[in-house]
């Protein structure tokens, strides 16, 4: 099935890593740079929800008004008590990633378990850095603060998805072109790594795991709905603009919300911003973790 996006709203500098939240009825999604995390309720405007000094790449939802948010640039992990204005927000530091993470830390996703996995970047990929890149670790960090390397065989790992009960996540690794499976082990680690969907020529980014076990894809041009093994089923062509992430999420589940910008370039990006949300109604729903369904 091919399909054509529709948009929702533009303006953005670098809209990215978007989620559902059930309970609000509500899609969540930062603008990474201008460090803001934004709130979309279906048939209105988005609105800023969290303003932070520094970019913003991953979040969780919860407990409560405590949402677990990166640092990206400090490269620090922080837990935000969400205000009634986006101002009015508090945030602690709970793990500093600096040491481990050499140039930022990307996406989140908060497990059952209360372990919080986090992507790291140990090579200036903004810089275009054209020599192959160091292993960039997933951390484990522990509802203490503590952390430790989950695993080291990523080498830009970025979005990531878990199934309800599932002890399997996936991992999309942007330079590997690939997506990974781990093993969730009881201290945290992952374990028995093994390539769930080859995806040659791809940048996978951003993904979406369904209730039928598909996974949705960003992959810059396109997005993809990939099965284990990398069959692809389903194509959002994102025509000269590029997809930076989606998700799954909507009063049935069916509406798949795609964060896009036409460069990832900031030289050109920062002064001619290019940022717009689109959505696509899809057939099967979302059920997985990041979102909250």
């Amino acid at each position: 099935m091919k399909y054509t996006p529709e948009l929702v709203q533009e303006g953005y500098l670098f809209p990215e890593t978007p989620r559902w939240h059930a309970p609000s009825r509500s899609f969540f999604f930062v603008d990474i740079d201008r460090g803001q995390i934004h709130k979309w309720v279906p048939g209105t405007p988005a609105a800023l929800h969290f303003q932070h000094s520094d970019w913003i790449s991953g979040y969780a939802f919860g407990p409560g008004n405590e949402w677990t948010v990166t640092s990206a640039r400090r490269r620090v992990l922080m837990r935000a008590t969400m205000g009634s204005t986006p101002d009015t927000a508090q945030t602690t530091d709970i793990a500093d990633l600096s040491a481990v993470a050499l140039y930022g830390i990307n996406d989140l996703l908060l497990a059952p378990s209360g372990i919080t996995y986090v992507d790291t970047l140990c090579y200036n990929f903004l810089a275009g850095e054209s020599a192959e890149p160091a292993p960039s670790p997933v951390m484990a960090v522990m509802p203490d603060g503590t952390f430790k390397e989950a695993t080291r065989v990523t080498s830009f790992p970025n979005g990531m998805a878990l199934a309800p009960g599932s002890s399997t996540l996936l991992v999309a690794d942007s330079l590997a072109q690939c997506i990974y499976a781990f093993t969730i082990e009881n201290d945290g680690t992952l374990s028995n790594h093994r390539t769930w969907a080859d995806m040659p020529g791809e940048m996978p980014d951003g993904v979406s795991l369904d209730a039928d076990g598909g996974l949705w894809v960003a992959t810059h041009n396109r997005v993809v709905r990939v099965v284990e093994g990398g069959a692809i089923t389903d194509e959002v062509d994102m025509g000269s603009t590029r997809a930076t992430a989606c998700m799954l999420g909507g009063a049935d589940g069916r509406t798949l919300l795609i964060t896009a910008s036409d460069s990832h370039d900031r030289s050109i990006i920062t002064d001619n911003p290019s940022g717009r949300i689109f959505s696509v109604r899809v057939d099967i729903p979302g059920n997985s973790l990041p979102s909250v369904y």
